[in-house]
């Protein structure tokens, strides 16, 4: 965030899963003035018919409301 003003909204979530598998190519897109996550057992460009175990993503989103 450019300057000192605290966000207006902040959405954080926690996903886990034992077993996660994607069968087509996801998009995603977050259109917000922060966001970010941390993975566990995840790579950033997952793959589609792979299977990815004990998966953990931690996601942060921060904005701010326009006056």
């Amino acid at each position: 965030m450019s300057d000192d003003r605290e966000p207006d909204i902040e959405f954080r979530s926690r996903v886990r899963a034992r077993r996660l598998r994607f069968h087509d190519d996801p998009e995603v897109r977050i259109d917000a003035t922060v966001s970010g996550s941390r993975r566990v057992n995840l790579p950033d460009r997952v793959r589609r018919d792979v299977t990815y175990r004990d998966v953990q993503v931690d996601e942060v989103i921060l904005a701010r409301l326009e006056d």
